[in-house]
């Protein structure tokens, strides 16, 4: 399969229910940003990747894409338990704390699913959206007892700058389904290393790469210029995403803005929320405009109800001096994120808000649950 959120349908056709998925990925694709209540239902009673209900790898919004497959796949109960395996140089410093950042960029986890990773012994286990969960490289997991679903994406193969580190298949466990996914569509895999994809097939020619592709590999690999340079002139919603994208990582934050605000009318409105929780971020902690930054959240909070736009307006609020109507705001979001790890940098602000109106007994409430929520999660967040 070129784009890997094909493996959710073929798990359905297959009538796959409650598998053990063996993930074999440089990402984790569980991510939710596209995927609202309403659009998890139409996806349900889905058994094909009809175009109203899928997004592209270039753009986080759009529906069901190839960064957040797994969860509608673990929602709709197609995989009952999830194993990640990671390529060796992936995870930097020791594993536990790794695992909790990184999945919390994924996830938003629960302080409960933070607190309950642990150590396993060279991989990292605990519990992801309810299922059991391992993360972790091949050579440390322990080798599952019943058939899986094998998910390979070859750029699992590739190492941060793009090179083969590992030839393929690799050892894997016995496989009840495998589903192998090219991922050069999206600037995961170049062209030339869809030959990883052998082992597997014997017809592993298809789909080459164009300058859209190589512009999204350049920002996975944090070559921001040179993604700029392959854009060139293309104005797609693709690649104007990647464009701001790439502004933004070079610190052009006036060229970034003007970019998602000509982007915001040409996407659909899951699209358009997440665009104003950018360029909300951006005027309140690079562009110093707060109202326009209140601006933005409140556009988007009249799209969708996110915490994330929650926190971004509060910010706007405070910066504007009005703690009040901030403290409202966030909790607003709380009441949006709790339980999650997130919501430990949210009571912060509260707190900090709460002292500003001389409500010092509220601060310390919500200080003391970040302190014992922080305990537990190890989350890392600071307390001020």
């Amino acid at each position: 399969m070129e784009d890997h959120s094909q493996a959710y349908f073929a798990w359905k056709r297959a009538g796959i229910r409650d598998a053990w998925c063996w993930h074999v990925d440089a990402h984790l694709d569980i991510g939710r940003d596209g995927l609202d209540e309403a659009a998890l239902d139409r996806l349900q009673t889905a058994q094909e990747p009809l175009p109203e209900l899928t997004g592209n790898p270039y753009v986080p919004w759009g529906g069901l894409n190839c960064g957040n497959y797994l969860y509608p796949a673990i929602r709709h109960r197609l995989v009952g338990r999830l194993t990640w395996v990671i390529p060796p140089d992936l995870a930097h410093g020791k594993l536990l704390p790794w695992a909790r950042t990184h999945l919390n960029g994924w996830l938003d986890l629960t302080v409960a699913e933070s607190a309950g990773l642990r150590d396993a012994g060279g991989y990292v286990e605990g519990t992801l959206l309810g299922i059991p969960f391992q993360v972790g490289p091949a050579a440390a997991l322990p080798t599952p007892d019943e058939p899986v679903l094998l998910d390979v994406d070859l750029d699992y193969y590739l190492d941060t700058q793009g090179q083969v580190w590992s030839q393929p298949p690799g050892p894997h466990p016995a496989s009840r389904f495998t589903t192998v996914a090219y991922s050069v569509l999206g600037g995961y895999t170049p062209t030339a290393e869809r030959r990883l994809a052998a082992p597997w097939t014997e017809d592993w020619t298809g789909y080459q790469s164009h300058a859209l592709d190589e512009a999204a590999q350049c920002v996975r690999q944090r070559r921001h210029q040179q993604g700029l340079e392959h854009l060139g002139n293309l104005q797609s919603v693709e690649a104007e995403y990647l464009r701001g994208t790439c502004q933004h990582h070079l610190g052009q934050f006036e060229a970034a803005l003007q970019t998602w605000r000509r982007l915001l009318p040409q996407v659909p409105p899951l699209g358009q929320a997440y665009l104003s929780g950018l360029a909300s971020e951006l005027l309140s902690t690079r562009l110093n405009d707060p109202h326009q930054a209140l601006d933005y959240a409140q556009q988007g909070l009249r799209i969708v109800e996110d915490y994330r736009l929650c926190y971004a307006a509060a910010v706007a609020l405070e910066q504007l001096e009005q703690p009040r109507q901030a403290t409202q705001m966030l909790r607003r979001g709380l009441r949006l994120a709790e339980g999650t790890v997130i919501s430990l940098q949210m009571r912060t602000l509260l707190a900090r808000l709460y002292r500003k109106q001389g409500k010092d007994g509220l601060a310390q409430i919500e200080l003391a649950q970040v302190q014992r929520d922080q305990s537990s999660a190890s989350s890392g967040v600071s307390v001020k």
